[in-house]
């Protein structure tokens, strides 16, 4: 069921409350929200690789995961997403708040 972007229920750090509410539109008003936008293709190869990964493993990866299936550098992911992998790539593909995040 798609979802208006100004009705996201996110929790109290940003996050959506229901994982199943995601859609690409609830990524780039997350992603303007958040002020990571616009996204470029760099960003949905993140965001894409990591709704993958958490839905075969029911965790978010790890950059090093993420760089090694994107092709991306560590250093570029970082800079593609500078709150940080939990806080930018992670919110925006839909994910819950990854423990220990601040």
């Amino acid at each position: 069921m798609a979802i208006e972007a100004e009705a996201l229920d996110l929790d109290e750090d940003g996050f959506l409350a229901d994982a199943a509410d995601w859609t690409t539109s609830v990524a780039r008003d997350l992603a303007r929200r958040n002020d990571l936008g616009p996204l470029r293709d760099e960003h949905w190869k993140v965001i894409e690789f990591v709704r993958r990964y958490y839905v075969q493993t029911g965790m978010g990866p790890p950059v090093v995961k993420i760089a090694k299936a994107t092709g991306l550098t560590s250093e570029r992911i970082c800079e593609l997403f500078p709150c940080g992998v939990g806080r930018g790539a992670y919110r925006l593909a839909g994910l819950p708040r990854p423990d220990g995040c601040l």
